[in-house]
């Protein structure tokens, strides 16, 4: 199968309108304060969102959505991973496929809010910044769409400050049978992840652009060169294996194998690629000053909903 990588007429318009608005709207630095974490600003813009058509983006237009096809959320998608938005916003996006009639219009309109949900380590519940939300998307082989009511949520702690996490002990009622629904919200989670890798790449970039060591740029170095062209590759890598599976997907051709690729290659991309952005910013990159440590602890957190790297591992090599 053949594909051609290159953006459309109608995705480059998504990225730049979508792509522009986020980055004026949710700059990185927004989460440095406390006003902007747990998706307070997100939120705030719900109603922007959804008259942009994002929510129903991928959803059939005679079904109340804008008529997009897969390939065009992945670029909505990678757009809000830039910003590190609130996985509540791409949650909103894939509940639009869970849902019933009533439900996916209320949805679409941002009437009622979703949230992402999966299981811990230790088996309970954990909701992702779900404050005010009516549905959560619970992740694992499969997705499932459940009321918020039915569980009790508990405060939880998150190694991210920027999110807040609820846990409830509440059995998750998902299958152990991989769904094509929970494919297509993988290959979302991958977009996301590759815009994270994008923007630690970026980040990295204008800070060795700027800072002087010996009367020049730091980026005119050998070692950091190398480490912002292995970031740039990475961050590429990723993008372009998500969107094969993306276009396979949209063709009815959902093949495991380059869903589980994307995957694993967009978390990787994405964690290798903050921890490199770290070192481009030397010891100020841990400091809650910088920016740069913001993407490695978002990476892990979208990294691990319903999945993990291992278990992708294992989906790749069960397929050969």
């Amino acid at each position: 199968m053949i594909i051609d990588l290159h953006p459309t007429e109608d995705q480059q318009m998504i990225a730049d309108s979508i792509g522009g608005m986020l980055a004026d709207a949710l700059p990185v630095s927004r989460l440095r304060e406390e006003s902007g974490h747990a998706g307070a600003i997100e939120r705030s813009l719900w109603n922007d969102l959804a008259e942009m058509g994002l929510f129903g983006m991928g959803i059939a237009e005679e079904d109340g959505g804008a008529g997009y096809g897969l390939p065009e959320e992945i670029v909505a998608a990678r757009e809000l991973g830039r910003v590190l938005a609130s996985p509540s916003v791409l949650a909103q996006m894939a509940a639009v496929h869970l849902s019933e009639d009533n439900v996916r219009e209320a949805l679409i309109a941002g009437k009622e809010r979703a949230a992402f949900a999966a299981r811990g380590l230790g088996g309970e519940v954990l909701l992702f910044d779900g404050a005010g939300a009516d549905h959560v998307v619970l992740l694992s082989d499969t997705a499932v769409l459940a009321s918020c009511e039915m569980f009790d949520w508990q405060s939880a702690v998150s190694m991210d400050e920027t999110l807040t996490i609820h846990r409830s002990p509440h059995t998750d009622p998902t299958e152990d049978t991989r769904s094509p629904i929970a494919d297509r919200i993988s290959l979302l989670l991958s977009a996301a992840l590759s815009g994270m890798a994008h923007g630690a790449t970026a980040l990295a970039v204008e800070y060795a652009s700027q800072r002087e060591q010996f009367g020049q740029p730091i980026g005119s170095f050998q070692a950091i060169k190398h480490q912002l062209a292995d970031m740039r590759v990475r961050a590429d890598a990723a993008d372009s294996q998500t969107m094969v599976a993306a276009v396979a997907f949209g063709r009815g051709n959902n093949d495991r194998n380059e869903v589980a690729a994307a995957r694993w290659l967009a978390g990787d991309a994405a964690i290798s690629n903050a921890k490199a952005g770290i070192q481009v910013h030397g010891g100020m990159g841990f400091t809650a000053e910088c920016d740069a440590h913001l993407f490695l602890k978002r990476a892990h957190t979208f990294a691990s909903l319903g999945s993990s790297r291992r278990a992708e591992e294992r989906r790749l090599l069960d397929q050969q």
